[in-house]
């Protein structure tokens, strides 16, 4: 089969959120982390991919009711502007025209924009969406049931393995779990050059070289697994890795690609 390359790739923001370096590396200071909550629309031939769907827009009007007292010190910066509807159509395309959606995993800040979507189909790995219902008692709030009772209809895709979406090498599905179950990366490869988009996998560049879990993982032996994983594909495929939340990362690379 010919290789079909993506053609783009737009980086779409969403909410900001501030939180202590602790939180997000072991080992962290309490110094305070702005992390950006982006979501990566993908133009393949086949069809639009979104990668992840960003938080839900009560987050910006009460976040209490939304996520409970864990939010109380939250601070979110995010405007009405900025919801997920809005940035695709920003690139020219509508919600419908979204064909996959394939979720890194099933945190609030990666699933607030489901709803958008009813007729998509979602690719998530294997146990991710059983751990959304039932999730550790500690790690409840990360888990707002409302984010997932209306998608229980929705077309869903549960892999326990790697996925080439398309059969073509352009956009390949890996799993990468320990910070949640099904946790998995998305390897894109642009006419120019080859993007590793990491998820949850890690937080913070810190955290790639020191190969350092998060407090909130679920599996920290998985975690590193996952995090040497992903260092060898950047490397073996020469791709550059981008970390999600990594507000280096958000500022750095172009938000629109090819």
């Amino acid at each position: 089969m010919a290789r079909t390359k993506v053609s783009r790739m737009w980086a779409l923001p969403g909410a900001c959120l501030s939180v202590p370096r602790s939180m997000l590396v072991q080992g962290g200071d309490n110094s305070i982390v702005k992390l950006p909550c982006p979501s990566f629309l993908i133009e393949h031939p086949k069809g639009l991919v979104l990668f992840d769907t960003g938080c839900n827009p009560r987050l910006m009007d009460d976040p209490i009711a939304y996520l409970g007292e864990m939010a109380r010190g939250l601070t979110v910066e995010w405007s009405k502007a900025e919801t997920l509807d809005k940035q695709i159509r920003s690139a020219a395309y509508k919600t419908e025209d979204i064909k996959y959606v394939v979720l890194s995993h099933t945190h609030f800040d990666h699933v607030g924009g489901l709803t958008y979507f009813p007729r998509a189909k979602f690719v998530v790995g294997m146990n991710e969406l059983r751990y959304a219902y039932w999730p550790d008692p500690d790690r409840r709030w990360l888990f707002p049931l409302e984010d997932y009772l209306p998608t229980r209809g929705y077309d869903w895709l549960e892999l326990d393995r790697d996925f080439d979406l398309f059969g073509d090498a352009s956009i390949r599905f890996l799993l990468t779990p320990g910070h949640t179950p099904g946790e998995c990366s998305l390897l894109v490869e642009l006419p120019n050059r080859n993007i590793l988009l990491s998820g949850d996998t890690v937080h913070l560049r810190e955290a790639v070289e020191k190969e350092a879990t998060m407090p909130l993982d679920t599996d920290p032996n998985q975690s590193i697994a996952s995090i040497r994983r992903i260092k060898a594909i950047r490397d073996m495929h020469e791709a550059t890795l981008w970390i999600s939340h990594d507000p280096e990362d958000w500022n750095e690379m172009p938000h629109q690609i090819g």
